[in-house]
Protein backbone atom coordinates (compact mmCIF):
# COMPACT_ATOMS: atom_id res chain seq x y z
CA UNK A 1 0.00 0.00 0.00
CA UNK A 2 1.14 3.67 -0.55
CA UNK A 3 2.53 5.42 2.40
CA UNK A 4 1.60 8.94 2.27
CA UNK A 5 4.09 11.82 3.87
CA UNK A 6 3.48 13.68 6.99
CA UNK A 7 2.43 16.89 5.08
CA UNK A 8 -0.24 14.96 3.66
CA UNK A 9 -1.21 13.38 7.10
CA UNK A 10 -1.35 16.65 8.37
CA UNK A 11 -3.92 17.74 5.54
CA UNK A 12 -1.22 19.72 3.45
CA UNK A 13 -0.55 19.42 -0.30
CA UNK A 14 3.16 18.54 -1.24
CA UNK A 15 5.30 21.28 -2.38
CA UNK A 16 5.45 21.49 -5.93
CA UNK A 17 8.84 22.84 -7.89
CA UNK A 18 8.32 26.05 -10.00
CA UNK A 19 7.84 26.23 -13.43
CA UNK A 20 7.86 29.10 -15.56
CA UNK A 21 4.25 29.97 -17.46
CA UNK A 22 5.57 30.66 -20.81
CA UNK A 23 7.87 27.79 -21.70
CA UNK A 24 9.38 24.70 -20.99
CA UNK A 25 11.92 24.89 -17.49
CA UNK A 26 15.43 25.87 -18.47
CA UNK A 27 17.95 22.84 -17.20
CA UNK A 28 21.85 23.37 -16.34
CA UNK A 29 23.58 20.05 -16.85
CA UNK A 30 27.06 19.83 -14.96
CA UNK A 31 29.20 16.87 -15.34
CA UNK A 32 26.90 16.13 -18.36
CA UNK A 33 29.05 13.14 -19.89
CA UNK A 34 27.52 11.43 -22.59
CA UNK A 35 24.19 13.33 -22.30
CA UNK A 36 21.39 11.21 -20.40
CA UNK A 37 20.46 13.19 -17.77
CA UNK A 38 20.35 15.69 -20.82
CA UNK A 39 18.03 12.80 -22.66
CA UNK A 40 15.76 12.36 -19.49
CA UNK A 41 15.02 16.12 -19.11
CA UNK A 42 14.02 16.15 -22.95
CA UNK A 43 11.62 13.79 -22.45
CA UNK A 44 10.32 15.18 -19.29
CA UNK A 45 9.40 18.62 -21.24
CA UNK A 46 12.26 20.47 -20.38
CA UNK A 47 14.99 22.52 -22.33
CA UNK A 48 18.76 22.09 -21.51
CA UNK A 49 20.09 25.22 -22.37
CA UNK A 50 23.80 24.71 -20.97
CA UNK A 51 25.76 21.61 -20.51
CA UNK A 52 29.23 20.81 -18.95
CA UNK A 53 32.10 18.39 -18.90
CA UNK A 54 36.11 18.05 -18.89
CA UNK A 55 35.80 14.87 -20.69
CA UNK A 56 36.69 16.16 -24.29
CA UNK A 57 35.22 12.31 -26.02
CA UNK A 58 32.03 12.47 -24.09
CA UNK A 59 31.31 16.16 -25.30
CA UNK A 60 31.52 14.76 -28.98
CA UNK A 61 29.05 12.27 -28.10
CA UNK A 62 26.96 14.71 -25.97
CA UNK A 63 27.19 17.39 -29.07
CA UNK A 64 26.28 15.00 -31.36
CA UNK A 65 22.72 13.89 -29.88
CA UNK A 66 21.76 17.16 -28.70
CA UNK A 67 23.25 20.10 -30.91
CA UNK A 68 20.69 22.59 -29.19
CA UNK A 69 22.40 22.69 -25.79
CA UNK A 70 25.18 25.22 -25.08
CA UNK A 71 27.88 22.95 -24.40
CA UNK A 72 31.50 23.96 -22.03
CA UNK A 73 34.67 21.94 -21.85
CA UNK A 74 35.39 23.27 -18.66
CA UNK A 75 36.89 21.63 -15.70
CA UNK A 76 35.10 22.48 -12.41
CA UNK A 77 34.80 24.31 -10.34
CA UNK A 78 34.56 26.82 -12.53
CA UNK A 79 31.88 30.44 -13.30
CA UNK A 80 29.12 28.87 -14.74
CA UNK A 81 26.62 31.43 -16.49
CA UNK A 82 23.06 30.79 -14.40
CA UNK A 83 20.64 33.01 -15.06
CA UNK A 84 20.43 36.09 -12.99
CA UNK A 85 16.80 37.69 -14.00
CA UNK A 86 14.99 35.55 -11.51
CA UNK A 87 13.59 33.13 -14.21
CA UNK A 88 12.99 29.53 -12.67
CA UNK A 89 15.75 26.81 -14.03
CA UNK A 90 17.05 23.44 -12.66
CA UNK A 91 20.80 23.01 -12.26
CA UNK A 92 21.94 18.94 -12.12
CA UNK A 93 25.03 17.44 -11.52
CA UNK A 94 26.60 14.29 -11.26
CA UNK A 95 30.04 14.69 -9.72
CA UNK A 96 32.94 11.67 -10.81
CA UNK A 97 32.24 8.93 -8.16
CA UNK A 98 34.85 6.44 -8.85
CA UNK A 99 36.85 7.84 -5.47
CA UNK A 100 33.95 6.68 -3.82
CA UNK A 101 33.03 3.26 -5.58
CA UNK A 102 34.08 0.01 -3.69
CA UNK A 103 36.20 -0.31 -6.82
CA UNK A 104 37.80 2.96 -6.97
CA UNK A 105 38.58 3.47 -3.57
CA UNK A 106 41.12 0.05 -3.60
CA UNK A 107 43.04 2.89 -5.60
CA UNK A 108 42.66 6.14 -3.61
CA UNK A 109 45.44 8.06 -2.16
CA UNK A 110 44.49 10.89 0.35
CA UNK A 111 44.90 13.94 -2.35
CA UNK A 112 42.73 12.57 -4.56
CA UNK A 113 39.77 11.43 -2.54
CA UNK A 114 40.18 14.74 -1.34
CA UNK A 115 39.75 16.39 -4.97
CA UNK A 116 36.49 14.61 -5.15
CA UNK A 117 35.17 15.49 -1.71
CA UNK A 118 35.88 19.43 -2.32
CA UNK A 119 34.32 18.72 -6.15
CA UNK A 120 31.42 17.36 -4.29
CA UNK A 121 31.27 19.76 -2.01
CA UNK A 122 31.20 22.39 -4.55
CA UNK A 123 28.75 21.42 -6.54
CA UNK A 124 26.23 20.99 -3.15
CA UNK A 125 26.94 24.80 -2.16
CA UNK A 126 26.45 25.58 -5.75
CA UNK A 127 23.26 24.14 -6.52
CA UNK A 128 21.78 25.40 -3.29
CA UNK A 129 23.32 28.89 -3.33
CA UNK A 130 23.43 30.05 -7.46
CA UNK A 131 19.38 30.99 -7.55
CA UNK A 132 18.14 27.81 -9.13
CA UNK A 133 14.46 26.77 -8.24
CA UNK A 134 15.83 23.37 -7.88
CA UNK A 135 18.27 21.63 -8.20
CA UNK A 136 19.37 17.28 -8.26
CA UNK A 137 22.28 15.59 -7.66
CA UNK A 138 23.10 11.71 -8.58
CA UNK A 139 26.22 10.20 -7.16
CA UNK A 140 27.56 6.47 -5.57
CA UNK A 141 25.49 5.93 -2.35
CA UNK A 142 28.51 5.50 0.54
CA UNK A 143 28.88 6.41 3.63
CA UNK A 144 31.24 9.32 2.45
CA UNK A 145 28.90 10.81 0.35
CA UNK A 146 25.77 10.49 2.58
CA UNK A 147 28.18 12.47 5.14
CA UNK A 148 28.71 15.22 2.61
CA UNK A 149 25.03 15.63 1.58
CA UNK A 150 24.04 15.50 5.47
CA UNK A 151 26.12 17.99 5.88
CA UNK A 152 24.84 20.50 3.18
CA UNK A 153 21.23 19.63 4.49
CA UNK A 154 22.35 20.93 8.06
CA UNK A 155 23.75 24.19 6.44
CA UNK A 156 21.09 24.74 4.76
CA UNK A 157 17.15 23.22 6.10
CA UNK A 158 14.46 23.07 3.94
CA UNK A 159 17.03 23.29 0.52
CA UNK A 160 18.38 19.73 0.52
CA UNK A 161 17.00 16.23 0.78
CA UNK A 162 18.58 13.15 -0.15
CA UNK A 163 17.21 9.02 -0.46
CA UNK A 164 19.01 6.30 -2.05
CA UNK A 165 16.86 4.44 -4.81
CA UNK A 166 17.80 1.51 -6.65
CA UNK A 167 16.74 2.60 -9.97
CA UNK A 168 15.14 -0.93 -10.43
CA UNK A 169 12.20 0.42 -8.59
CA UNK A 170 11.69 3.27 -11.31
CA UNK A 171 11.98 1.14 -14.21
CA UNK A 172 15.25 1.25 -15.01
CA UNK A 173 15.67 -3.17 -16.51
CA UNK A 174 19.09 -3.54 -13.92
CA UNK A 175 20.03 -3.24 -9.98
CA UNK A 176 21.77 0.26 -9.65
CA UNK A 177 21.44 1.87 -6.63
CA UNK A 178 22.23 5.69 -6.23
CA UNK A 179 22.11 8.37 -3.97
CA UNK A 180 19.76 10.99 -5.47
CA UNK A 181 20.01 14.38 -3.71
CA UNK A 182 18.22 17.96 -4.39
CA UNK A 183 14.81 20.00 -3.36
CA UNK A 184 13.17 18.45 -0.99
CA UNK A 185 10.41 18.00 -3.24
CA UNK A 186 12.14 16.76 -5.92
CA UNK A 187 13.52 14.09 -3.66
CA UNK A 188 9.93 13.14 -1.89
CA UNK A 189 8.50 12.55 -5.82
CA UNK A 190 10.71 10.27 -7.07
CA UNK A 191 10.96 8.14 -3.66
CA UNK A 192 7.21 8.08 -3.95
CA UNK A 193 7.42 7.02 -7.99
CA UNK A 194 9.82 3.70 -6.78
CA UNK A 195 7.01 0.98 -7.24
CA UNK A 196 6.70 -2.49 -8.31
CA UNK A 197 4.59 -1.62 -11.12
CA UNK A 198 7.06 0.15 -12.67
CA UNK A 199 9.84 -2.54 -12.78
CA UNK A 200 10.95 -3.78 -16.25
CA UNK A 201 13.44 -6.97 -16.86
CA UNK A 202 15.92 -7.85 -19.22
CA UNK A 203 13.70 -9.34 -21.75
CA UNK A 204 11.20 -5.93 -21.87
CA UNK A 205 13.95 -4.31 -23.30
CA UNK A 206 16.29 -6.15 -25.49
CA UNK A 207 14.37 -7.80 -27.57
CA UNK A 208 16.59 -10.45 -29.66
CA UNK A 209 18.80 -11.41 -26.76
CA UNK A 210 21.87 -13.80 -27.35
CA UNK A 211 21.22 -16.17 -24.68
CA UNK A 212 18.62 -16.87 -22.05
CA UNK A 213 20.89 -15.69 -19.09
CA UNK A 214 22.97 -12.89 -18.39
CA UNK A 215 26.18 -13.18 -15.97
CA UNK A 216 27.27 -10.17 -13.37
CA UNK A 217 30.42 -8.19 -14.18
CA UNK A 218 32.22 -9.56 -10.93
CA UNK A 219 35.74 -9.47 -12.27
CA UNK A 220 37.55 -10.37 -9.48
CA UNK A 221 36.86 -12.20 -5.68
CA UNK A 222 38.75 -10.76 -2.32
CA UNK A 223 39.82 -12.55 0.55
CA UNK A 224 41.17 -10.48 3.58
CA UNK A 225 44.39 -11.66 4.72
CA UNK A 226 44.29 -11.79 8.44
CA UNK A 227 47.38 -13.42 9.28
CA UNK A 228 51.05 -13.02 8.16
CA UNK A 229 50.52 -9.90 5.83
CA UNK A 230 53.55 -7.99 5.51
CA UNK A 231 54.21 -3.83 6.30
CA UNK A 232 52.46 -2.05 3.84
CA UNK A 233 50.55 -5.09 1.95
CA UNK A 234 47.04 -4.63 0.96
CA UNK A 235 44.40 -6.31 3.44
CA UNK A 236 42.54 -8.16 0.99
CA UNK A 237 44.11 -10.37 -1.51
CA UNK A 238 42.08 -10.04 -5.44
CA UNK A 239 41.89 -13.19 -7.64
CA UNK A 240 40.65 -13.72 -10.79
CA UNK A 241 37.29 -15.36 -10.78
CA UNK A 242 35.60 -17.59 -13.20
CA UNK A 243 32.29 -18.98 -14.76
CA UNK A 244 31.53 -20.41 -11.81
CA UNK A 245 32.36 -18.00 -9.36
CA UNK A 246 29.96 -15.49 -11.32
CA UNK A 247 26.12 -14.99 -10.60
CA UNK A 248 23.51 -16.38 -13.80
CA UNK A 249 20.43 -14.36 -13.88
CA UNK A 250 17.19 -15.18 -15.80
CA UNK A 251 16.55 -12.13 -18.22
CA UNK A 252 12.98 -12.27 -16.84
CA UNK A 253 14.50 -10.27 -14.14
CA UNK A 254 16.92 -7.29 -13.94
CA UNK A 255 20.14 -7.14 -15.38
CA UNK A 256 23.68 -6.72 -13.23
CA UNK A 257 24.73 -3.15 -12.73
CA UNK A 258 25.84 -1.91 -15.89
CA UNK A 259 29.43 -0.08 -15.46
CA UNK A 260 31.92 1.39 -17.25
CA UNK A 261 34.05 -1.95 -17.96
CA UNK A 262 31.75 -3.07 -20.81
CA UNK A 263 31.84 -6.98 -18.18
CA UNK A 264 28.34 -7.66 -18.37
CA UNK A 265 27.81 -10.58 -20.46
CA UNK A 266 25.71 -13.07 -21.98
CA UNK A 267 26.40 -16.77 -20.84
CA UNK A 268 25.06 -19.90 -22.30
CA UNK A 269 26.80 -23.96 -22.65
CA UNK A 270 27.08 -25.43 -25.75
CA UNK A 271 26.25 -28.88 -27.56
CA UNK A 272 29.58 -29.97 -25.69
CA UNK A 273 28.14 -28.51 -21.95
CA UNK A 274 31.26 -25.85 -22.48
CA UNK A 275 30.79 -22.94 -21.07
CA UNK A 276 30.93 -19.36 -23.34
CA UNK A 277 30.22 -15.90 -22.69
CA UNK A 278 30.20 -12.78 -24.45
CA UNK A 279 30.03 -9.08 -23.95
CA UNK A 280 26.90 -7.05 -24.17
CA UNK A 281 27.12 -4.87 -27.11
CA UNK A 282 27.07 -0.89 -26.71
CA UNK A 283 23.65 -0.79 -28.45
CA UNK A 284 22.57 -3.86 -25.60
CA UNK A 285 24.06 -2.19 -22.37
CA UNK A 286 22.07 1.46 -23.40
CA UNK A 287 19.26 0.04 -23.69
CA UNK A 288 19.63 -1.13 -20.24
CA UNK A 289 20.43 2.53 -19.07
CA UNK A 290 17.27 3.57 -21.10
CA UNK A 291 18.71 5.91 -23.68
CA UNK A 292 16.74 5.77 -26.86
CA UNK A 293 17.58 2.90 -29.77
CA UNK A 294 18.67 5.85 -32.29
CA UNK A 295 20.81 7.35 -29.89
CA UNK A 296 24.07 7.59 -31.45
CA UNK A 297 27.84 6.44 -30.00
CA UNK A 298 31.49 6.61 -30.74
CA UNK A 299 32.69 3.83 -32.71
CA UNK A 300 35.25 3.38 -30.53
CA UNK A 301 34.08 0.47 -28.52
CA UNK A 302 36.03 1.12 -25.26
CA UNK A 303 35.21 4.13 -25.32
CA UNK A 304 31.81 3.44 -25.76
CA UNK A 305 31.33 1.51 -22.84
CA UNK A 306 32.68 3.26 -20.92
CA UNK A 307 30.58 6.76 -21.18
CA UNK A 308 27.21 4.29 -21.13
CA UNK A 309 28.27 2.61 -18.00
CA UNK A 310 29.35 6.42 -16.41
CA UNK A 311 25.75 7.76 -17.84
CA UNK A 312 22.55 8.90 -15.91
CA UNK A 313 19.75 6.67 -16.89
CA UNK A 314 17.33 8.89 -18.88
CA UNK A 315 14.12 7.30 -17.37
CA UNK A 316 15.32 8.72 -14.24
CA UNK A 317 15.95 11.98 -14.84
CA UNK A 318 12.72 12.29 -17.39
CA UNK A 319 10.84 10.82 -13.72
CA UNK A 320 12.30 13.18 -11.41
CA UNK A 321 11.43 16.67 -13.86
CA UNK A 322 8.10 15.47 -15.18
CA UNK A 323 5.99 17.61 -14.35
CA UNK A 324 2.59 15.60 -14.75
CA UNK A 325 3.26 11.99 -13.43
CA UNK A 326 0.37 10.16 -12.28
CA UNK A 327 -0.63 10.72 -8.53
CA UNK A 328 1.07 8.67 -5.69
CA UNK A 329 -2.85 6.97 -4.52
CA UNK A 330 -2.92 5.30 -8.04
CA UNK A 331 0.55 2.83 -7.91
CA UNK A 332 1.39 0.30 -5.24
CA UNK A 333 4.66 1.44 -3.42
CA UNK A 334 7.46 -0.64 -2.70
CA UNK A 335 9.07 1.52 -0.29
CA UNK A 336 8.15 3.78 2.73
CA UNK A 337 8.96 7.56 3.11
CA UNK A 338 10.34 8.33 7.02
CA UNK A 339 10.75 11.83 6.32
CA UNK A 340 13.24 13.92 9.30
CA UNK A 341 13.06 17.62 8.85
CA UNK A 342 14.38 17.81 5.14
CA UNK A 343 15.84 14.26 4.68
CA UNK A 344 13.67 11.40 3.29
CA UNK A 345 15.15 7.90 4.08
CA UNK A 346 13.67 5.46 1.21
CA UNK A 347 13.42 1.75 2.60
CA UNK A 348 12.73 -1.37 0.40
CA UNK A 349 9.86 -3.40 1.34
CA UNK A 350 10.44 -7.08 0.81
Amino acid sequence: MYQPTLRACLGHSDESITRPEDGPLEVYDLFCCAGGFTTGSKNAGCKVVYACDAWPAALETYQRNHPETHIECLTLPAAIPFPTDGRPFHVHGSPPCQRFSLVGMRYNTEANFANATNLLEWFLETAVTCGATSWSMEQVSHAGTRAIVEAARQRHPGRVSYATINFYDLGVPQHRKRLIAGSPALVARLVRQACAARRRCVSDVISNPKSSTIRNNKGWTSQRLRLNRKPGQSKYEYTRTTDEDCTLLPLTGPAPTVVCNGDTRWWWRDANGKAKSIKLSVHEAALLQTFPKDYSWPSDVMLARELVGNAVPPLVAELLLRADGPPPSQRRAVGAIICVGSMCNYKRSN
